[in-house]
């Protein structure tokens, strides 16, 4: 299944080269692997493009399709992939084999140069993987922001401490990080990866921060900036000595599978790639090999500015393991977020918008296309707003048979982008704000200067920050006072005031859904997003449930939420638990 979409080389030059999305075999693994075609004319060479796992996937995502769009448009055939056990790449195990992955490297390469060169590019830990490669086979190799397995364990531990108290405790078995979580001997393995060294014997060349910006490695997805010097700084040092672009070179035949079985605790499993909607969104079906007519159905819709499916396989774990039990399940991207990033944007936008909407709906219309059966739609956060949204504009032969999982939706306002800029403007993963720039580096100053007494605060600046300190505090206090006031309002005061966007307070939207015909709604909420919604388990009304699930974060960053968030909608939705597959 191909899809176009615009390449950059320079920021304003678009070029649309075509990229298909499938997987390829390594071992007894798949490894999910995305192709950009060359543009004419073409070098004839292929540049194997690895991201970073965990987080790093994600908030790298923007970085990497603008730099391999430009590749293609130099003339070079580029292969990204997710290493094993993340992502796209399929897997129905919990725990991540990362000692795997340098195994993956390998498979990746063999299967990308068909007797052509190949050369290779990758960032933090990728980069490590990629120069300790004793593989002969790479032609050239950049790495760019290198860094140990050490380190990169270290920090990424960091970073999961760093996100709040509310996750629940790691579990006891391997190494936990943010939305990954590796096995014992596999962190072991990433330990040992050494820093990457430039060796010019090798073919290995390290591009420092001052050639391409800093890497948007430790940032939320939402304010990933995309260095500006990156891509052209890629493409030049991948130029020197690369085969030169000629006419009339035959494109590579091999491609990547479109359709793959998996088996899935004895049950085979056919995933396959779709599109989904007017724009061909790319797609990910899963299903069992033989499956009734009436089969359950599964929409999945990922939060926020993640990928389709983000660094640890939630939903497409969830998938294969609705699809063991029976079910058809189908997850797609949506605009401006993973494949569809558009080249002309080098940070996300809002997506609290109209076209969120109604990429909902589609998926949501092509899982009924699917199947006669039941369905169930569970969307979390972003995506939990976009199928509340998209519930009315469903016809009502979808939603007398539809169930929605509104998980961890606390952006209940009428306008949205109030919560938008809430949630950014603070914590470890979230420095600025779509629109602001970054605050400028302080001057360097000579021995002489920093020996002298620190220049004093100015009177305007002084005053400027206490009045800001102290506004903020009057306004949190008041919108907590109304927040209050508002839960023991009654039903139609709330509404009223949710409509002006006053308060977040889920009860007057999910009444609203009741006007949707036969539709049933399951709000789903992690403990801390409970207790700010002011949620009581139990039914609302007739047709919509409170439920709130103990291990659960509002992210579904940890072990145990992921666990936990897989096995509801896998039991809500096929009436069986994982346990039963």
């Amino acid at each position: 299944m191909r899809s176009a979409h615009g390449s950059e080389t320079d920021g304003t030059a678009l070029v649309d080269t075509p990229v298909t999305h499938g997987w390829i075999p390594a071992g007894d693994r798949l490894l999910a692997v995305d192709v950009h075609e060359p543009a004419a004319p073409a070098r004839g060479a292929t540049v194997v493009f690895a991201a970073p796992p965990g987080r790093e996937r994600v908030t790298t995502t923007r970085t990497m399709l603008h730099t391999a769009r430009a590749l293609a448009a130099d003339g070079w055939r580029v292969v990204r992939f997710d290493w094993s056990g993340t992502g796209q790449s399929p897997s129905a195990e919990d725990i991540t084999a990362a000692q795997r992955w340098p195994e993956d490297l390998r498979a990746v390469r063999e299967w990308a140069g068909q007797g052509t060169p190949v050369h290779g590019l990758a960032f933090s830990l990728a980069g490590a993987y990629l120069a300790a490669d004793d593989d002969a086979g790479w032609a050239r190799r950049v790495v760019l922001a290198p860094v140990t397995g050490k380190q990169w364990l270290r920090h990424q531990s960091a970073l999961r401490r760093m996100s709040g108290a509310g996750l629940p405790p790691r579990v006891k078995e391997g190494t936990e990080l943010l939305d990954l979580h590796l096995s014992a001997e596999g962190a072991a393995a990433v330990k040992a990866v050494p820093v990457p060294e430039a060796d010019p014997a090798r073919g290995i060349e390290i591009l420092a921060e001052t050639e391409t910006g800093a890497l948007p490695l430790d940032v939320h997805p939402r304010v990933a900036t995309v260095p500006p010097e990156l891509a052209s700084a890629v493409v030049a040092a991948l130029a020197d000595g690369a085969p030169a672009r000629q006419e009339g070179l035959e494109p590579a035949d091999q491609q990547p599978a479109q359709e793959v079985t998996l088996d899935v605790a004895g049950t085979p499993v056919r995933l396959r790639r779709a599109t989904v909607g007017a724009e061909r969104r790319p797609a990910i079906v899963t299903e069992p090999v033989d499956r009734a007519p009436d089969a359950p159905g599964l929409g999945l819709v990922s939060p926020g500015s993640d990928t389709m499916e983000a660094a640890g396989g939630l939903w497409l774990t969830t998938a294969l393991f609705a699809s063991a039990q029976g079910a058809v399940c189908v997850l797609a991207e949506r605009t401006d977020t993973g494949e569809l990033v558009r080249s002309d944007l080098v940070r996300n936008p809002n997506p609290y918008d109209r076209r969120t909407v109604v990429e909902c709906r589609e998926l949501v219309e092509h899982v009924a296309s699917l199947t006669d059966g039941p369905l169930t739609a569970s969307g979390i956060c972003l995506g939990a707003w976009g199928l509340m949204a998209a519930a009315h504009e469903l016809p009502a032969d979808v939603t007398r048979r539809l169930t929605l999982h509104v998980v961890n939706n606390v952006a209940w306002q009428k306008a949205p982008w109030r919560y938008w800029r809430q949630g950014i403007t603070s914590g470890p993963l979230a420095p600025r704000v779509p629109g602001e720039e970054p605050t400028a580096p302080a001057p360097a100053q000579d021995d002489a200067a920093a020996s002298e007494e620190p220049t004093a605060e100015s009177p305007v600046h002084a005053l400027r920050r206490v009045l800001v300190h102290r506004a903020g505090t009057v306004a949190r206090t008041v919108v907590r006072g109304t927040r209050t006031k508002a839960h023991e309002a009654s039903p139609r005061v709330n509404s009223l005031a949710a409509s002006l966007g006053i308060i977040d307070i889920p009860q007057p939207e999910l009444r609203r859904l009741g006007r949707v015909p036969g539709l049933t709604v399951k709000a789903v909420f992690s403990t801390a997003d409970a207790e700010f919604c002011h949620v009581t388990p139990g039914a609302l009304d007739s047709h919509t449930t409170m439920i709130v699930i103990e291990p659960l974060d509002h992210s579904v960053f940890s072990t145990a939420a992921r666990r936990a968030m897989a096995d509801f909608t896998v039991q809500d939705a096929t009436g069986q638990s994982i346990d039963a597959a």
